[in-house]
C-alpha cells in the first residue's frame, strides 16, 4: 500500500528526458537495460483489470532514479483521477515506498494507493567527461477496482470540504450581522486556509479576504498609562477592541500583540485577556519623543496559521503608536543658560515642535526645565594623510532637565548629561553642541 499525502492545487509533474531527449545529445550511452526500449514509455494505459501509468527521471545514481520514477508515475496516477483539489508537492521516495508529502504542519489530503504494483523498469546509463547519469523509466500497474474506489472516496471527501467552506461562509456572514466580529474572523480565516489547502471555490479567495481586511480595520484601541513607581517606566493599560467607529461592538479577545520600536525592531509578543485588555510596563520611555513604541497585531500567532500561508495573502496591517503624554501637547519651555539661552530655547523648541508639541509661555500641560552650563571650546588638530593638518573645535557643556507636571507639579522625568559638540570652527562646534543637547533631552524624556 502506498500513501500520498497532498497539498494545493495544482499537480508540478517532472517531465523528464527520454533516451531521445538532451542528455542523450550530449552524453554518451554506455548501457541499457533491454536492446529495445519498452513501448509502454511516456504511455498510460489500461486493461480489464488494471490501470497503468509510466514515470521517468534523471539522476546521477540509479537507485534514487528509479525511486523517482515510480513516483512520477503514482503522480500520474493521481492527477488521472480527475481530482478538483490536485497536488503541489515534492516527491519523496524510501526503500519501502513511494508517496508525496509537503513536508509542513498544515492539513494534508491523502490519497490511498491500494494494490499498486511496479510491473516493469527500463534504464540508460550515460557517462560525459567521467560523469555518469542514468535515465530511468517505470510502469506502475493499478487494480481498476481499487482506483474506483478511491477515486468515489476522493468525491465524497471534496463535497464535504465544499459543504464545511459553505457552512462557515453563512455563519461568518451571521456573525458579522450580529457584530460577532471575532467569531466572523475565525470562520472566514478557516475557509482562506480550505482554499489555499485544497483549492476548493478560488474564485471566493479574493472576496473572504478583502472581508477578512474590512474586519481588521474595525480593531480600535484606547490607552492610559501612569508612572511606575518601581521601574521609573511606564504602567500601560491598553484596551483591543472592535469599533463601528463610534462605539465600542466587542473585545479582542486572547488577541497576540507584537511590542515594537516605531522603526519595527520587536521586543516581544504579549497578549490580551478575554476582555480585551492589556497591562503592561515599559521600561524604557522617551515622553518627548512624538513615539516611543507601537502595538501590533500578530495575527499569524493569533489564529495560528503557518508561515507559508500567512505569507501568501496581503493582511492587513492592524497597529496603533503609542504617545505616553496622550493629547496634552503644551509645554512651558525654561532655558537657563550661561550663554546664549535663547539658542538652545530655539533649537529645544523646534524639535519640540517636531514632535507633536507647541510651546506656550503660561503653565498648562507640562513644563520643561532646561539649566545649560557652558565650559569651554578647545582646538586640536586632526593628522590628513596626504594634506596638511586641520583644526577640530570641540565644545562642552553639562546639561539637566527636567519634565514636570503643570497640574501636579509631578516631575515625570529628568536627565543629568555632559554633551560634547564637534566643527571646524568654534562657531560649527558650539552649533552642533547645541542640536546634540536638544536631541538628548528629547530622547532621553
Amino acid at each position: 500500500m502506498f500513501k500520498i499525502k497532498i497539498k494545493f492545487l495544482t499537480i508540478l509533474l517532472i517531465v523528464f528526458s527520454l533516451a531521445c531527449g538532451v542528455n542523450s545529445l550530449q552524453a554518451k550511452l554506455v548501457q541499457r537495460s533491454s536492446k529495445k526500449m519498452p513501448s509502454w514509455i511516456g504511455q498510460n494505459s489500461e486493461d480489464k483489470k488494471k490501470f497503468y501509468f509510466s514515470g521517468s527521471a534523471e539522476n546521477e545514481n540509479f537507485d534514487k532514479a528509479r525511486k523517482l520514477a515510480i513516483s512520477d508515475a503514482l503522480a500520474q496516477a493521481v492527477q488521472s483521477m480527475d481530482m478538483t483539489m490536485s497536488v503541489n508537492t515534492e516527491r519523496i521516495v524510501s526503500d519501502t515506498g513511494a508517496y508525496l508529502d509537503d513536508r509542513t504542519k498544515t492539513k494534508t489530503r491523502e490519497v490511498r494507493l491500494l494494490d499498486t504494483k511496479v510491473k516493469d523498469v527500463y534504464f540508460e546509463k550515460y557517462e560525459d567527461a567521467g560523469k555518469k547519469s542514468y535515465t530511468v523509466h517505470a510502469l506502475v500497474e493499478y487494480n481498476k477496482k481499487d482506483y474506483e474506489e478511491e477515486k468515489v472516496r476522493l468525491a465524497k471527501e471534496y463535497e464535504q470540504l465544499r459543504q464545511t467552506f459553505t457552512n462557515r461562509y453563512a455563519k461568518a456572514k451571521n456573525f458579522i450581522s450580529g457584530g460577532q466580529y471575532g467569531d466572523a474572523l475565525t470562520e472566514l480565516i478557516e475557509n482562506l486556509k480550505i482554499i489555499y489547502t485544497y483549492g476548493i471555490n478560488q474564485t471566493s479567495q479574493n472576496q473572504i479576504l478583502a472581508e477578512i481586511n474590512d474586519i481588521l480595520s474595525k480593531i480600535s484601541f484606547k490607552n492610559s498609562y501612569s508612572v511606575s513607581e518601581n521601574s521609573g517606566g511606564i504602567n500601560t493599560k491598553i484596551s483591543a477592541y472592535f469599533s463601528d467607529g463610534k462605539n465600542i461592538i466587542e473585545p479582542c479577545r486572547k488577541y497576540a500583540f507584537t511590542v515594537k520600536t516605531v522603526n519595527n525592531f520587536s521586543i516581544e509578543t504579549i497578549y490580551c485577556g478575554d476582555n480585551g485588555k492589556i497591562d503592561y510596563v515599559f521600561n524604557k520611555v522617551s515622553y518627548l519623543k512624538k513615539f516611543n513604541y507601537k502595538l501590533e497585531l500578530d495575527l499569524k500567532t493569533t489564529f495560528g496559521l503557518e508561515e507559508d500561508f500567512y505569507n501568501g495573502f496581503s493582511f492587513r496591517t492592524v497597529s496603533d503608536e503609542l504617545n505616553f503624554l496622550g493629547n496634552k501637547k503644551k509645554i512651558n519651555l525654561n532655558v537657563s543658560s550661561d550663554k546664549k539661552g535663547g539658542d538652545l530655547y530655539l533649537s529645544i523648541k523646534s524639535y519640540l515642535v517636531q514632535n507633536g508639541f507647541a510651546v506656550v509661555n503660561q503653565n498648562e500641560d507640562y513644563i520643561l526645565n532646561v539649566k545649560f552650563n557652558f565650559s569651554d571650546t578647545v582646538k586640536t588638530e586632526l593628522k590628513k594623510l596626504q594634506s596638511s593638518d586641520t583644526d577640530l573645535f570641540i565644545s562642552s557643556a553639562d546639561v539637566t532637565a527636567e519634565l514636570v507636571s503643570a497640574q501636579t507639579g509631578t516631575q515625570i522625568n529628568s536627565i543629568s548629561s555632559s554633551e560634547k559638540g564637534f566643527g571646524k570652527t568654534s562657531q560649527k562646534s558650539y552649533a552642533d553642541l547645541l542640536q546634540k543637547t536638544s536631541i538628548s533631552i528629547i530622547n532621553s524624556l
